[in-house]
Parts: C-alpha cells; structure tokens; sequence
C-alpha cells in the first residue's frame, strides 16, 4: 500500500481509485457517499486491525482519503458494511465488558460511542445495535450514548490506545455494593 498520512495511492503497485471502483462495481458511480458501506480494515504489522472510513476520492491522481491515517506498507482488507454483521459488532463490544468479570447483578451505566457512518449505513434500524448492548449487559444497566466520527479504544492488550471508524466502543461504570 502506498500511502502518505490518510490518502492510500497504490494497492498492490496499481492506482488505489480504479481498484476500489472495480471492487464496489455499481455503488462507484454514487463516490464518495457509497464509500460508507466498503470501508477497509487496515491490519499493520502486529496483527491489529483498524477500520477506516472512506471520506473522498480524487480522479486526477487516482487516490483516496479516509478518516484515519494509513501506514504505508499496510495490509488492507476491502469490506462490505451489512446491518447483521454491524448488529455482531456491537454486540461483541458488550461480551468484551462480560470478559472482563463485572458481576452484571450490579447497577452500572454503558455509554455507547458510535461512528455516525453506522448511523447512516443502518438508517431506520441503528437502534438494533443498542437493543443488542442491552441484551447482553441486562436491564439494570442504563444505556446512554452519541454518536462520534471517530472512536478511540484500547486495542486488545490495553496497552495503546487506536483510532477507529465505524465501530462502536462502550465505557462500562458499575459499583458494586459488597
């Protein structure tokens, strides 16, 4: 990938611009908004992915620029956003905090951080990520939220922290009571 800060180039030694076009097939012609359902996962040198958001195109030099830097270098995957997989997502940010051994009898408040382009990818239905959240972490947990252009979390580890699009990362408070 050749890539400087957020603008990607080259995939693979070819114009990065016709690749994707060839990829999305008929949402091309609706660039730069049909971008919001083929983001790319940008996996770097550790095996981390990040998701990064497609905000513009540039026909004159062939090139793109997303909502996140991307290393030269990087390993990119095309993907293709789709209300189910979004709804796992969101769900598999919830089974995160089970992980982490919180008694969920406790009184406790999520506060869910959402990329507005999952807003806009699931219209009508962005409030099925919610009910998914609140599915796993019960009713005594009050669920409150926005929406954000760009979502910062701890990456596997908790070591560092990333920069991310299109996901939605959750801040999990309880007290517990013993």
């Amino acid at each position: 990938t050749k890539a400087i800060k957020n603008v990607v180039y080259e995939m693979d030694n070819k114009p990065a611009l016709p690749l994707y076009k060839m990829y999305i097939g008929y949402y091309a012609s609706e660039l730069p908004s049909s971008g919001l359902n083929f983001p790319f996962a940008i996996m770097d040198d550790k095996n981390v992915n990040v998701i990064r958001t497609l905000l513009s195109i540039n026909e004159k030099d062939n090139s793109m620029t997303f909502a996140g830097n991307i290393a030269e270098g990087s390993t990119v995957r095309f993907l293709k956003s789709d209300h189910d997989q979004l709804v796992a997502g969101a769900s598999e940010a919830a089974r995160q905090i089970l992980l982490k051994k919180v008694d969920i009898n406790d009184k406790a408040l999520a506060i869910c951080v959402s990329c507005v382009g999952r807003k806009l990818v699931m219209e009508d239905q962005v409030s099925d990520e919610v009910y998914a959240v609140q599915r796993l972490l019960g009713m005594q947990t009050g669920i409150t939220g926005f929406y954000s252009n760009g979502e910062i979390c701890s990456g596997e580890d908790d070591s560092h922290s990333l920069l991310h699009n299109q996901t939605m990362t959750i801040a999990y408070l309880s007290e517990h009571n013993s």
